[in-house]
């Protein structure tokens, strides 16, 4: 009996997976209503697949979406504009043969105006404790 109501407590809360020892790597920065990110990125996503290879862990790639546009479209164009872009560097990580897992995570609640992915590099869970943060942290 016990063991549901834990159950059903995890189901409850919202959880987020956190990396606390992460390293940021790159900012991709996109031109305005853009997917496609500049040539000089390829070669720095070309020297991290190069370095990944000895390192255990994950990579994250991270988008702010802005959510202060004032009609409704805007916001969902944003959102899909984001999207698009972390689509288009999970592609060329894929493409280039990218060794370690790549996650992705939009924040939909940003107030800056940012056009960029942010990629994260975070150690495997055996470098670090993984720490799951609940929605009242």
């Amino acid at each position: 009996m016990k063991w549901i109501a834990a159950v059903c407590l995890l189901f409850a809360t919202s959880t987020m997976a956190q990396c606390d020892n992460n390293t940021h790597i790159i900012d991709i920065v996109y031109p305005k209503n853009s997917s496609y990110f500049d040539s000089q990125y390829s070669s720095q996503l070309d020297q991290l697949t190069k370095n990944t290879q000895q390192n255990t862990g994950y990579l994250l790639l991270e988008f702010k979406v802005n959510q202060t546009q004032s009609t409704k479209e805007a916001r969902e164009y944003n959102k899909w504009l984001a999207q698009r872009r972390i689509e288009r560097v999970k592609v060329y990580l894929n493409d280039a043969a990218y060794p370690a897992p790549v996650i992705s995570r939009l924040l939909t609640a940003s107030t800056e105006k940012n056009r960029s992915v942010s990629v994260i590099w975070c150690p495997d869970e055996s470098e670090q404790g993984v720490r799951v943060a609940s929605k009242n942290e």
